[in-house]
């Protein structure tokens, strides 16, 4: 019988982390390692998610880079940004595997990171050592990576639904827009003022507009599918909801290809993608058919030459922990599939 991966998580308290806790031990290859926290005493994970009494019982401890080290095969990153580039240097090249769901990165550009984030970034040095983990993009270099940057929720739904089509040239690079709907869990696990019941409930807003840190994420990884510069107009909207994304994304074409055409090279494009579900033509994918899962469904359709792209994913498993599972079983050679179907 083969060894099992030695996981551990950096940062389990937040919703990233507990879904990582919970997917990662039901995984049929992963052995759980370390679990670290900051919090202080440190507790039992069940303590903090009681979802996961007779799940995972193990006691958190502080972040100790040479235990963690010496004990992981694969360490899973689940940092707020900016804290994450603080600790990362005592982990690059100690013969693990990095896994980090943070923004600090993915981006190729420090500047542009500093443009995004409103802070420098601290560890130039090892920006570049980190492979950017959309399978369904980048499935050949995960699969040789050591060091991944796992995808931001909001860029993940968009580049599925545009790469068949950036890809093929078929339409206009400089208009395309992009209107997403978000649950509250995005904001993270500590409370904050626009996040708070009483203001969400049966409201809805647009925020960051034109400003969002994930924009510039999401216009560099698409400028590479493309194979040159791509501006979108994105507006991102809180709606009162747990968790989910929904993307309606509004392109020119640039072909007069039919509808049923552009419809099966959408289709086509993701035959080997176990976890992109076409709809059939016309048809919009739902927020409750993806959520709790790590499928991203997409859908579309034509209005003269306008082309109406749809996707919807769970913003804590498509979006975060579920595809840093799905990268770490490409990164070792296991099934797409394994721990997330």
């Amino acid at each position: 019988m083969k060894n099992k991966i030695r996981a551990s998580i950096i940062g389990v308290t937040g919703y990233a982390g507990y879904e990582l806790v919970r997917l990662l031990a039901g995984h049929p290859d992963v052995d759980l390692a370390r679990l670290v926290s900051r919090q202080e005493p440190q507790p039992r994970i069940q303590d903090i998610f009681p979802h996961l009494r007779g799940v995972c019982d193990i006691q958190c401890s502080a972040l100790d880079a040479e235990a963690l080290c010496r004990e992981s095969d694969v360490i899973f990153f689940a940092l707020p940004h900016t804290v994450t580039m603080e600790v990362m240097p005592r982990f690059i090249d100690r013969g693990v595997k990095i896994i980090d769901l943070s923004g600090d990165y993915r981006m190729d550009d420090a500047d542009v990171y500093q443009a995004a984030y409103k802070t420098s970034h601290t560890d130039r040095e090892n920006l570049g050592k980190f492979v950017y983990g959309l399978p369904e993009v980048n499935a050949d270099r995960v699969t040789n990576a050591d060091y991944i940057a796992n995808p931001g929720c909001f860029p993940t739904g968009i580049q599925i639904a545009l790469k068949p089509f950036l890809r093929a040239g078929l339409i206009n690079t400089d208009r395309i827009f992009v209107d997403s709907k978000t649950g509250v869990s995005g904001g993270g696990r500590k409370p904050k003022p626009a996040f708070h019941y009483p203001e969400i409930n049966e409201n809805m807003l647009a925020y960051k507009v034109a400003e969002h840190q994930h924009e510039p994420e999401i216009e560099q990884e698409l400028s590479k599918v493309a194979g040159r510069d791509v501006d979108i107009i994105f507006v991102p909207h809180l709606t009162p909801m747990t968790r989910g994304i929904f993307n309606t994304i509004y392109a020119e074409l640039l072909t007069d290809a039919d509808e049923a055409a552009l419809h099966k090279a959408l289709a086509d494009e993701f035959t080997d993608s176990p976890f992109v579900r076409v709809m059939p033509l016309g048809e919009s994918p739902q927020i409750k058919h993806v959520t709790h899962t790590n499928f991203c469904d997409v859908g579309m359709k034509k209005k003269g030459k306008n082309l109406i792209l749809m996707s919807c994913i769970d913003n804590l498993i498509k979006g975060a922990s579920g595809q840093a599972i799905q990268n770490m079983n490409l990164m070792f050679g296991l099934n797409t599939v394994a721990g997330l179907i």
